[in-house]
């Protein structure tokens, strides 16, 4: 992957996402940089004692990624979308944040509550950057997105504090994401890692497809 910018060129994903450029070397960073973080919440480098299942993921997955090396979780964290989502798909879940924006949020300093607010304010600082950015990198639909343009900078400690509880891994239940995502660090390998970023972008292409699919089944 280009360290300055980022080309989505897979015909394969019948997505509409192919040949989009976009995410600058800054963005990117960003995006490892909370990957990284979120990593070392979902399973610490050296474990004090067993694996249990965090955010989503049962404590196979868990002490899967503790066993990642420092090389390789950056590896794994090199991506060009989260590895975690705070309901980012929810449209009335986000409306009713910004909707009550001027409640207070937590003054907690634990690294939940630090992780959380970086969530949020990386989720602030896409939805005013690219249109089409949030999509990619969160998984966030375009209603989603205009709820978040509401949302006051002054009010990111409440929003954090609402995503803290909600905070999820990514495509839990997907059958081979998390596995190839151990595996593709373990390896260190820049093909893997392309496997793996592919395998991301077929998934949020699939999510986008969804409320399309559901208008033309009539649901």
């Amino acid at each position: 992957m280009e360290e300055h910018s980022l080309r989505v060129e897979d015909e394969r994903v019948a997505s509409g996402y192919g040949a989009r450029a976009v995410l600058d070397a800054t963005t990117l960073d960003s995006i490892r940089e909370a990957n990284l973080a979120f990593l070392a919440l979902l399973a610490p480098p050296r474990p004090a004692g067993p694996a249990v299942a965090a955010y989503g993921l049962d404590a196979g997955t868990v002490a899967a990624v503790a066993r990642l090396d420092p090389f390789a979780r950056r590896i794994a964290a090199s991506l060009p979308y989260t590895l975690f989502n705070a309901r980012f798909e929810d449209r009335d879940f986000w409306r009713a944040v910004v909707r009550d924006a001027a409640r207070p949020g937590s003054a907690s300093l634990s690294d939940e509550a630090t992780f959380a607010r970086t969530v949020v304010f990386l989720a602030w600082h896409l939805v005013h950057g690219e249109e089409l950015t949030p999509a990619m990198v969160l998984g966030m639909g375009p209603t989603v997105a205009d709820a978040w343009r509401g949302l006051p900078l002054s009010a990111i400690d409440h929003a954090a504090t609402c995503a803290l509880p909600v905070m999820r891994a990514r495509w839990v239940d997907h059958p081979r994401f998390w596995p190839k995502l151990a595996a593709t660090g373990r390896a260190g390998t820049r093909p893997g890692n392309v496997a793996l970023r592919d395998l991301g972008l077929q998934l949020l292409a699939a999510q986008g497809l969804a409320p399309a699919q559901a208008v033309a089944d009539g649901e």
